[in-house]
């Protein structure tokens, strides 16, 4: 049987239970109650209480307090009780309604934090296993007191979580599967600088975050322990997404009040470590941002965003895949915002560039400690790709595509004046002359600048219909480069 945990928490104790609490499957509200404390004492948190009532279906310790053994001021946590209720196999923690938080991050500096919450842990545990499920309805951290060098600081700090939960699995041999979500998030802060005032507030709906691994356990800064958790199974997946969110700040800034406002719709976030190789995707849609400072304003709006990369993280005989991408689709500026670029006629044309670029290649080296730390170069690329290039902007468009081919490897160009290889490339431009044209009429571009500009184009495109160009832009072995036929220089 594998190990597991399953975890419903309140603030910094869920930390120390999940570390302290007694491998046993049925424990008396008395026996959890002493386990705690000791076990807690060998990891150098000491549990104090002002006294305890053992009902013997549960066990109530009054005044509880949580504190570091060896700087019992750092962080201390205060709870007027702390319940304890065996249940089956399992055992309920139940803290205050309401507790604190009291630290000392430096010898004239403090801070107090109030949490308030509706809900209890669960936990159960066998010799493998230990389950732990967080009931929590509501939840909200609250600041109450700061100093600074013993200067009582005009500040305010709150979160708040409605619709609170969560549940998490670790085996013991390095297994993970933890789950948190939040139907509400809330926060807002405020405080004083040398600037002046600075505050913000925001909100995000539906928040969830899952972390899911296996063989944890293996990873060390010893050479060649990546490659042997590869080996053993390892794999590490983290995934947060939102459904929704909006937000206000303010900052004073050389004696100006900067306001921003910001909406938007889903985001979604996953980074993906398994069978020897990274990767990330990120994407916010619905992206919206308003903002003035006396007398701009202005606001802009984004349909998409969005990043994606990965890359090997072992040496392999064989190639495999690098990739980056990146992409802002439906950008469009409100006419105040144009209007201070000088781009007032340009309208609000939305703006979009994405572009994926990926590569065919491999490590000489395992990533670990001594990665790039010898002679040869810890990469080698056989074949560099653009798979998209699309940018459009007003009214013209911007296309392409191909790829290039190192011969012998990108290391035996190292030394070369360029690189040697086989490549194609095709790019198509539309409405450029048009763009060119406005951009002039703007007072954008001078027209000895827009001669260049148009002799550039027509050099390197040829017609293939209205105000439509293409270059076939050919890479040959000893850097050969030609466009439409054409050698480069002309």
């Amino acid at each position: 049987m594998r190990s597991r945990f399953s975890l419903p928490v309140s603030g910094a104790i869920l930390f120390i239970f999940l570390l302290v609490f007694p491998a046993a499957a049925q424990v008396t509200a008395k026996e959890a109650w002493r386990d705690l404390r000791g076990q807690a004492r060998d990891l150098g948190v000491m549990i104090a209480s002002q006294s305890v009532t053992d009902y013997g279906t549960s066990l109530v310790a009054q005044n509880v307090r949580f504190f570091a053994q060896d700087d019992p001021a750092a962080v201390v946590i205060e709870m007027p009780e702390l319940r304890v209720e065996p249940r089956g196999d399992a055992v309920a923690l139940i803290p205050s309604p309401q507790f604190t938080i009291r630290g000392q991050p430096a010898p004239n500096d403090t801070f107090v934090i109030s949490v308030t919450h509706s809900g209890e842990i669960l936990l159960a545990l066998t010799d493998d296993r230990i389950a732990l499920d967080l009931v929590f309805g509501q939840v909200s951290a609250t600041l109450t007191e700061a100093t600074r060098a013993g200067q009582r600081q005009d500040a305010s700090f709150q979160v708040m979580f409605d619709g609170f939960n969560g549940s998490a699995r670790v085996e013991r041999e390095g297994s993970v599967d933890v789950a948190l979500e939040s139907r509400t998030t809330r926060y807002a802060f405020a405080f004083q600088d040398s600037a002046g005032d600075q505050s913000a507030d925001a909100r995000i709906d539906g928040l969830r975050f899952d972390l899911a691994g296996a063989e944890w356990d293996m990873l060390s800064d010893e050479v060649g322990s990546l490659r042997a958790a590869f080996d053993a199974g390892f794999f590490a997946r983290l995934m947060m997404s939102t459904a929704a969110s909006s937000g206000r700040s303010t900052q004073t800034l050389d004696g100006a009040q900067i306001a921003v406002n910001s909406t938007g719709g889903g985001s979604d976030f996953v980074l993906d470590i398994s069978q020897g190789a990274v990767s990330l995707e990120a994407s916010a849609s619905a992206v919206e941002l308003s903002g003035r400072m006396a007398p701009y304003s202005g606001s802009g709006r984004l349909d998409e965003i969005g990043l994606r990369a990965g890359a090997p993280l072992l040496a392999t005989a064989q190639d495999a895949r690098f990739f980056y991408g990146v992409n802002f689709t439906g950008l469009s500026l409100s006419p105040e915002m144009m209007a201070m670029m000088g781009a007032t006629d340009l309208g609000t044309e939305p703006i979009t560039l994405i572009a994926d670029v990926s590569a065919l290649g491999r490590l000489t080296q395992d990533l670990g400690p001594e990665f790039g730390q010898g002679s040869a170069p810890p990469l080698d690329l056989t074949t560099v790709s653009l798979d998209r290039l699309e940018a459009s902007i007003g009214g013209a468009q911007l296309t392409g595509g191909g790829a290039f081919a190192f011969l012998g490897g990108m290391l035996a160009s190292m030394d070369a004046p360029v690189p040697n290889g086989t490549g194609d490339f095709v790019f198509e431009l539309i409405g450029g002359d048009a763009l060119l044209t406005r951009l002039g009429a703007m007072g954008l571009i001078p027209p000895e600048q827009q001669f260049v500009a148009r002799m550039m184009m027509n050099g390197l495109g040829r017609p293939i219909g209205d105000d439509q160009l293409r270059s076939e832009v050919a890479i040959r072995p000893g850097g050969v480069v030609s466009v439409n036929g054409a050698p480069l220089p002309f």
